[in-house]
């Protein structure tokens, strides 16, 4: 089902007080211009405040719940709001069409707002943005939902394939399914559409912490959020793996919360003072899988923005030698910027292509780090967009641009070294793939895999430690 279109303009907000339109400009920015649904959120919210408006936490609440959400459901809204149409939706002027995207998702899936007042709204937006010719379609559409969900008291029946029920595009379906088979293909569907929780990683070997033992440095972190009324719990990362059937890291396992209460944790001291991370417990271990001894030299090729780089310095107590490399500029200053916050003084950080010859790198690494570009469709529960933005045939570019770097960056790893190969997707042909095709060609040998599909607090991910023979 094709629900991108062909046209880019660029929308306004006229009311920045009215929650509802500020969403309905994020989500026209993202499915019209492609903007990234974390960046234009953030760039948002910042906005806002820059400009000395006070929004609530409970409207940036509400913008964020439509606008994830509405990308979440496109394709099971869509179908909808299809069924009510005379025409196609696609046809639709982008201005209607997000009304109406918003608009249903708040029937279908928001039961706390009444039904008459979403209807309301929708003709009210149409009205705000000079459209009073749609403000009839907009509130017909949308009082025939609304009166089709009383009749029927289901909002998830009468879809027809699992791409209208799960909102996944048909060839996303299909690959999950090829690769992991029917019953996990219906559990990965299920995993993308539930509640996810913020997650942290803490810095224990931070300069201010170093001095404590870990589990008195753990307490004083988990001490100073309640503080602030921050409500966060542990997730037990070697249940995990136990339940998962995979197997344990030599290296230490990282302290991962999820944040049960509280909202922008990035906003909390410990964040700032570079006590915690904002991270993926999937992501973490990757240091630790990595294992890299206290003074060991290791580079990170495609770091930005650093999660990865900071949980290694965290793993080493900040001794050795980390060099975090990254292709521009702009991608180098947030690893910068997120080294600096946490103060760790083994890392470099250096703009240098992955795809370029680095003679002076060649068999120096005793760990090498490639968490490399992929499809990302292990963390479309968190970024929604990516399934709109993905095609069919962008597994098998990426594929061969993975084997491109993997044929450079592979020269860095000193003999008897570990490459420590990782993604945040989920298929065969960017994984196990390319595991196999590193053996048979890089000289390389696996020494342990993890694959851990998306789950309640974790994204979809795959880590290989691979060994260089010689």
């Amino acid at each position: 089902m094709n629900i991108r279109p062909n046209r880019k303009k660029t929308f306004q907000i006229k009311d920045h007080k009215n929650a509802r339109d500020i969403a309905l400009f994020v989500l026209l920015e993202i499915m019209e211009n492609h903007r990234k649904s974390h960046t234009i959120l953030k760039e948002i919210f910042e906005n806002e405040l820059s400009e000395g408006n006070r929004m609530s936490s409970t409207d940036r609440a509400f913008i964020e719940r439509i606008v994830i959400g509405s990308l979440d459901r496109m394709i099971t809204l869509d179908t909808v709001l299809g069924r009510f149409l005379s025409k196609p939706l696609r046809s639709l002027k982008p201005l209607i069409r997000g009304i109406l995207r918003i608009s249903a998702y708040q029937l279908m899936y928001m039961d706390r707002v009444p039904a008459s007042a979403v209807c309301n709204e929708g003709v009210e937006l149409a009205k705000l943005h000079g459209m009073d010719g749609m403000s009839g379609l907009v509130n017909g559409v949308l009082r025939s939902i609304a009166r089709d969900l009383d009749a029927k008291g289901d909002k998830t029946s009468s879809f027809g394939s699992r791409s209208e029920q799960y909102s996944m595009p048909e060839w996303i379906c299909r690959l999950i399914e090829t690769d992991h088979g029917p019953q996990k293909a219906e559990e990965i569907l299920k995993a993308f559409l539930a509640e996810r929780r913020d997650t942290v990683r803490l810095n224990l070997s931070h300069p201010e912490l170093r001095s404590y033992g870990e589990e008195e440095a753990e307490a004083l972190v988990i001490s100073s959020l309640e503080k602030e009324d921050y409500e966060v719990v542990k997730i037990d990362l070697e249940g995990l793996l136990k339940q998962t059937g995979q197997p344990l890291p030599k290296g230490r396992l990282p302290r991962v919360y999820a944040v049960a209460r509280g909202r922008d944790i990035t906003k909390s001291e410990a964040f700032r003072k570079g006590y915690l991370t904002v991270q993926d417990p999937a992501s973490a271990l990757v240091a630790s899988y990595a294992a890299p001894a206290e003074n060991a030299y290791v580079i990170d090729v495609c770091a930005a923005p650093g999660g990865k780089t900071l949980a290694l310095a965290d793993l080493m107590h900040d001794r050795g030698r980390i060099d975090a490399r990254d292709v521009s500029a702009q991608k180098t200053a947030l690893i910068e910027e997120n080294v600096k916050r946490c103060g760790f003084e083994s890392i470099r950080v250096q703009i240098l292509d992955a795809l370029k010859e680095d003679e002076d790198s060649f068999y120096r690494a005793d760990v090498l780090i490639a968490d490399l570009p992929c499809s990302g469709i292990g963390v479309i529960g968190k970024k929604p967009d990516i399934k709109y933005n993905l095609q069919p045939w962008t597994v098998e570019e990426l594929q061969e641009l993975q084997r491109d770097i993997l044929t450079n960056v592979s020269r860095f790893v000193k003999p008897k070294g570990r490459l420590v190969y990782s993604t945040c997707t989920i298929t065969k042909a960017e994984n196990e793939d390319n595991v196999e095709w590193m053996e048979s060609f890089l000289g390389l040998q696996t020494e342990s895999v993890c694959r851990l599909l998306p789950g309640a607090d974790h994204d979809g991910f795959f880590i290989a430690v691979m060994k260089k023979r010689y």
